[in-house]
């Protein structure tokens, strides 16, 4: 293919020349002066055409690259990508596995089932990667930052990605107020470090995420349950249970909660906020579900942004060791917040941040985050199937499923005996907290096993068991 004897046809004065460089060419591809798949002229062959030297152009070719208008491969050139195709030079090849009936199960794959793990399905987050990878690959002249030390709120770049990212949900802010972490867990500690001392009280669901449990053990904080009911937390409880402890901090998953899988209504939302700004405590409320359903009420962040640390990441929709968050943090904590990374990680390691950026900001990561609600829903229909007129709840949407068992079943009996078949699960008692009693149920995860057959008779076995009883269970060979 002949180069093209492109240069472009002026140049902002008030932009880097690199920058102006880049900016030009985008304004020609997207006018159709530039044709997809044109090899553009050598490095050094445009550095003497506008008077400017072979770094500035390596330079523009590397920010074309990183906006998505250009790929660039080592002997063969830099060529221009159609729009909107992103980092490939093709469209993402996304993998929405097939229903049972076109998916038989493969013989080599090992026996057990495992629900117990909330991830994503497998929808095509290693084709993106590999392919990014290269892009980095070839513009080496754009690796030094991502191999330095950064600000520990992090690189303007990646903090104006989070921005987009947390506006995904309906809450939109300003990249100044975004912290990047090393994905929500992280965020969720430097929180806790950032609002709690050691010996504080902290309230949250009776049945809660695990790793809230684990974190406030390291920190030595008290966790104190707030009963739940088929709308989240309860108000009234929420009031008491703040009058009796003295907590100033409350820690919240109101979109999928973990593990009951319910979604707070707008009315609740409003409720709990009036008590937190009230009672002028913390929120921390965890948005790690919040991009799985098609439509959710606005956070309760939106209501009380003074008073709430908003966290969101890339673990339940792109991939979970991508380790990439971002905190929506009030200016008056930001500054304690920032230190609280420093002395827990420093700073987000900035080259994995880099490729999470990328795919939010030249909108790969929007096309996988629709074909994981798609992958979403045919595991909905399978569980919905498989488990009907059974008692579970879940919110719509969600990937992960609530089912209470009832006597002469006990939730631990009941997980051991689905593991004697292959499946595993996990009982309340992984997600309680409090001295009350510990509730009989399980969760069920839909997205760890990438086929659905074998996922659809693993439901089917939940429902078995269930049935049969523990008697049943108790005489098996």
């Amino acid at each position: 293919m002949a180069e093209a004897e492109w240069r472009p046809r002026a140049l902002d004065p008030g932009a880097p020349v690199y920058r102006a460089i880049a900016d030009a060419l985008e304004e020609d591809l997207s006018a159709g002066r530039l044709a997809p798949g044109t090899r553009l002229p050598t490095h050094r062959a445009l550095a003497e055409s506008l008077g400017v030297t072979v770094t500035t152009v390596t330079r523009a070719y590397a920010e074309a690259g990183r906006r998505g208008l250009t790929s660039g491969t080592v002997g063969r050139g830099t060529f221009v990508r159609a729009p909107g195709i992103g980092a490939f030079g093709s469209a993402l090849e996304l993998r929405i596995p097939a229903p049972p009936s076109e998916a038989p199960v493969r013989a080599d794959r090992p026996a057990a089932v495992d629900m117990g793990p909330n991830l994503p399905v497998e929808v095509g987050a290693d084709i993106l990667l590999a392919a990014t990878l290269r892009d980095l690959a070839d513009a080496p002249a754009d690796l030094g930052p991502l191999l330095a030390y950064q600000a520990d709120i992090g690189m303007p770049r990646h903090r104006e990605a989070g921005a987009r990212w947390v506006g995904l949900v309906g809450y939109a802010v300003d990249p100044g107020s975004i912290v990047v972490t090393a994905g929500v867990q992280h965020a969720l500690t430097v929180a806790l470090m950032t609002l709690a001392r050691p010996g504080d009280s902290v309230l949250c669901g009776t049945l809660t995420f695990p790793g809230l449990k684990l974190v406030a053990e390291r920190q030595g904080l008290k966790l104190v349950g707030v009963p739940l009911d088929d709308d989240g937390l309860i108000p009234e409880a929420l009031e008491d249970a703040a009058k009796r402890s003295g907590a100033l901090v409350l820690f919240g998953v109101p979109t999928m909660q973990n593990p009951l899988a319910v979604t707070s209504s707008p009315a609740r939302r409003e409720a709990l906020a009036e008590i937190i700004a009230r009672r002028r405590m913390w929120l921390i409320e965890d948005d790690i579900y919040g991009l799985i359903p098609g439509e959710r009420p606005p956070p309760i962040a939106t209501m009380i942004p003074d008073r709430t640390v908003f966290l969101s990441g890339t673990s339940k929709v792109l991939a979970p060791g991508l380790r990439t968050g971002f905190a929506v943090v009030p200016e008056p904590l930001r500054g304690r917040f920032g230190a609280s990374v420093r002395s827990s990680l420093w700073m987000a390691p900035p080259l994995m941040v880099e490729m999470t950026a990328r795919w939010i900001l030249n909108g790969q990561a929007g096309r996988l985050i629709q074909a994981q609600r798609q992958a979403v829903s045919v595991r909905r229909t399978l569980a919905e199937e498989a488990l009907r007129d059974l008692p579970w709840t879940s919110g719509p949407g969600s990937f992960h499923l609530w089912l209470p068992v009832s006597a002469p079943w006990r939730a631990e009996g009941f997980r051991d005996a689905l593991a004697a078949r292959g499946v595993l699960v996990l009982a309340a008692s992984t997600f309680h907290v409090g001295p009350e009693a510990v509730p009989e149920g399980v969760r069920l995860c839909l997205g760890a096993e990438s086929d659905p057959a074998r996922l659809r008779r693993a439901l089917d076995i939940v429902r078995e068991v269930l049935e049969a009883g523990p008697e049943a269970h108790l005489t098996m060979p």
